[in-house]
C-alpha cells in the first residue's frame, strides 16, 4: 500500500480530514467554557490541537512506512503507540508555551521546565487522538486495498471472458482453421477416412472447450493442458512428423490455477511462427515446474533457419498474455519471451502457486 494508492490522495477525502481536527479543537474549546479563567484553557486547547493536527503528517508518513514494509500488526501498533505519546507529549508542550507566551501562566509556571512538566502530565489526550486518528488511517487504507483487489479480480476476469469471445481471432485464427480444414480435405482424398474423422472430432472438441465460456477466470493447469494437448495433436496430425511434442508438468502442479487460454497462445506462435514455415519441422517443448510458492512455465520452440524472421513474430499473443498476467498477478509474476543463438525461441512465466478451493484442505 504505497501514498499512491492512498485513499488521502482525493479533495474530498482532505475536506473530511480538516473538519474533523477542526471538530476535534471545537471540542477542546467547548471543554474549556466551565472554567473560571477559560481564556488560558482555550490558550492551550488552541496550541495543543494545531500541532495535533501537524504532528497527524508525521503519523501519516509513518502509517505509510509501516503499510509498505508490511510489518507485522502487533509490531506496527506498538510503534504507533510509542510515537502517538511522543508527539502527544509535543503537543502537550505546544499548548503549555503558548500560554506562556501569552502570559497567561503564573510566576511559578514561567519557567520552561515546568511547561515541559505540564506537557508529560496532559500529553495523555493528544497521544489518543493520535493513535485513533492512525487507526482510521489504517482502516480506510485495507478497505482501499480490499475495493483494489476487487477490482483487478473483476479485470482479471473481465479480460478472460474477453479472451473467451474473441478466441477466434487470438487464437483461433483463420489461418489454423484453414489449414486443418485443408488437412482433412487431403486426408479424405488419400482415402485415409480414420484420420480424417479423428481431425474432425479433435477440431470440434478443441473448438467447443475454446469457445464455451469458463464458469471461472482460472482453470487449473491440468484442464489447460488437455486443452493444449488438443490442439497439439490437431497440429501433429496436420504436420506429421515435422512436429515432435514434449509435455511435462510436475504432478503436484496440476491443480494449480492459471488465467483459462493462458498457454494456448504460446504453443501456437511456437508452432505456428517456429515450426510450420521451417521445411524440416522442429520441436516443440512445455515444461511446467512447482518450486515452492511459485510455478515455472516454459515453452521452447526450435526455429531452424527463421529465428531471425520468427524472432518478432506473435506480438499480439504476446501482448495479450502481459496484459493478462498484469491483471491477474499485479507485480506478483515474471514473463519474458526471446530468441537465443541456439536457433530457438523460448517463452518463459513465473506465476504464484493457487490452489482451487477443493485442493486446499
Amino acid at each position: 500500500m504505497t501514498s499512491t494508492h492512498s485513499p488521502f490522495g482525493r479533495p474530498k477525502t482532505w475536506l473530511i480530514y480538516v473538519a474533523g481536527w477542526l471538530a476535534y479543537g471545537l471540542v477542546s474549546a467547548l471543554g474549556a467554557l466551565p472554567y473560571r479563567h477559560a481564556y488560558p484553557v482555550l490558550l492551550y486547547f488552541a496550541g495543543t490541537t494545531v500541532a495535533a493536527f501537524l504532528a497527524s503528517f508525521v503519523m501519516l508518513a509513518l502509517c505509510r512506512g509501516l503499510a509498505a514494509g508490511r510489518l507485522p500488526w502487533p509490531k506496527a501498533m506498538a510503534v504507533i503507540v510509542a510515537c502517538s505519546y511522543v508527539l502527544g507529549v509535543a503537543c502537550s508542550i505546544a499548548g503549555a508555551a503558548l500560554e506562556t507566551a501569552m502570559g497567561q501562566l503564573g510566576p511559578e509556571a514561567s519557567h520552561w521546565r515546568s511547561v515541559a512538566l505540564v506537557g508529560f502530565a496532559n500529553a495523555f489526550s493528544p497521544a489518543i487522538m493520535l493513535v485513533a486518528w492512525s487507526a482510521l488511517y489504517w482502516g480506510a487504507q485495507h478497505w482501499h486495498a480490499a475495493r483494489s483487489r476487487e477490482r483487478q479480480l473483476l479485470l482479471a476476469e473481465s479480460l478472460a471472458r474477453e479472451a473467451e469471445l474473441k478466441a477466434l481471432r487470438y487464437q483461433i485464427t483463420p489461418h489454423f482453421l484453414f489449414n486443418t480444414l485443408n488437412g482433412i480435405s487431403t486426408l479424405v482424398g488419400e482415402g485415409d477416412a480414420r484420420s480424417a474423422r479423428r481431425l474432425i472430432a479433435l477440431l470440434a472438441n478443441f473448438l467447443r472447450a475454446t469457445l464455451e465460456p469458463a464458469r471461472q477466470g482460472d482453470v487449473t493447469l491440468a484442464q489447460e493442458l488437455a486443452q493444449v494437448q488438443q490442439y497439439v495433436e490437431i497440429e501433429q496430425i496436420r504436420l506429421g512428423r515435422r512436429l515432435a511434442v514434449s509435455i511435462h508438468c510436475d504432478p503436484d502442479a496440476r491443480h494449480a490455477l492459471v488465467p483459462h487460454l493462458l498457454l494456448q497462445p504460446l504453443v501456437e506462435n511456437a508452432i505456428r511462427h517456429g515450426i510450420a514455415p521451417n521445411p524440416e519441422g522442429g520441436t516443440l517443448s512445455l515444461d511446467i515446474v512447482r518450486r515452492g510458492d511459485v510455478v515455472d512455465i516454459a515453452v521452447r520452440n526450435s526455429l531452424g533457419e527463421f529465428c531471425a524472421a520468427a524472432s518478432g513474430a506473435g506480438g499480439v499473443g504476446l501482448a495479450n498474455t502481459t496484459a493478462r498476467l498484469a491483471a491477474r498477478y499485479r507485480d506478483a509474476y515474471r514473463f519474458s519471451a526471446s530468441g537465443d543463438d541456439g536457433r530457438c525461441w523460448l517463452a518463459t512465466m513465473e506465476i504464484p502457486y493457487q490452489l482451487a478451493l477443493e485442493h486446499t484442505a
